[in-house]
């Protein structure tokens, strides 16, 4: 806006000075005046304006201060002030502490009475010790009957008749108050058991009941061959009862223990 203003100005200026200077031309007619020209000459002459520009301050050179003279300290600028926020630091929060519970609490130390000084007592001698009773000894246990070999007078005496093959023999063993058991056998190895006595616990095995021959068998029937595999007889006289079974055997022993079996009978 003040260039606008200051260039009108300048305008306005010369154009007043050049319609004041007398022409120079002394022939030739005169050219018309202009309507601007004629207004501007009709009027008061109009003061200059002058609009100088804002003037630029140099630079102040430092000039030393005398000597004994304090300069004053410069003058701080103040800053603008900010406006943007300012973070506010975060609130410190205090360190959980662990809970150790109560503080353990020492007993105040006591010092133990003194002791009265330990009067001295005799030794005393030990007891002396009771003579041991005297146990008497417990009676060894009896031992069992020894199994006897019955020779040809003792299968004589016996209640029933049997027809042994070789190598076999009659052993008694077992008895009771008024029972016997005989073991038929061949070496270690048995074959037939007979009883004679009141009563018997026939039949102990499982199969056809047969009587024949005055005598009650039990005949089983295995892989489709028929074992007679025990026999009972009954007397009026003591014994009463003579029964024979046979061992559990397999193969030429089973056969020869049935066979031996059958061949028992009652005097």
């Amino acid at each position: 806006m003040r260039t606008a203003i200051f260039t009108t100005a300048v305008l306005l200026l010369a154009g007043a000075a050049q319609a004041q200077t007398p022409s120079t031309q002394t022939s030739g007619p005169t050219p018309p005046t202009s309507d601007l020209t004629r207004d501007l000459n009709s009027g008061p002459p109009t003061p200059a304006v002058y609009l100088a520009p804002a003037p630029i301050a140099e630079p102040v050179s430092a000039v030393p201060a005398p000597a004994g003279t304090v300069s004053a300290p410069p003058t701080p600028v103040a800053s603008p002030p900010r406006t943007d926020p300012i973070p506010a630091a975060p609130a410190i929060q205090p360190r959980p502490t662990p809970d150790t519970g109560p503080a353990p609490v020492t007993p105040a130390r006591t010092e133990p009475p003194a002791s009265a000084p330990e009067a001295s007592v005799p030794a005393t001698p030990p007891p002396a010790a009771a003579p041991e009773a005297s146990v008497p000894a417990a009676p060894p246990p009896a031992a069992a009957p020894a199994l006897s070999v019955l020779d040809s007078a003792d299968r004589a005496a016996l209640p029933f008749t049997v027809v042994l093959p070789p190598g076999f023999e009659i052993v008694a063993g077992r008895p009771g108050p008024d029972f016997q058991i005989y073991t038929i056998r061949r070496g270690d190895r048995s074959f037939v058991m007979v009883y004679t006595g009141p009563a018997s616990q026939f039949p102990i095995y499982s199969g056809q009941m047969v009587e024949a021959g005055g005598r009650a068998s039990v005949v089983a029937t295995e892989n489709g061959v028929r074992y007679a595999k025990e026999h009972l007889f009954q007397r009026s006289s003591a014994p009463n009862e003579i029964h024979i079974w046979t061992m559990s055997l397999d193969g030429a022993d089973r056969i020869m223990a049935e066979q031996i079996a059958q061949t028992v009978d009652v005097r």
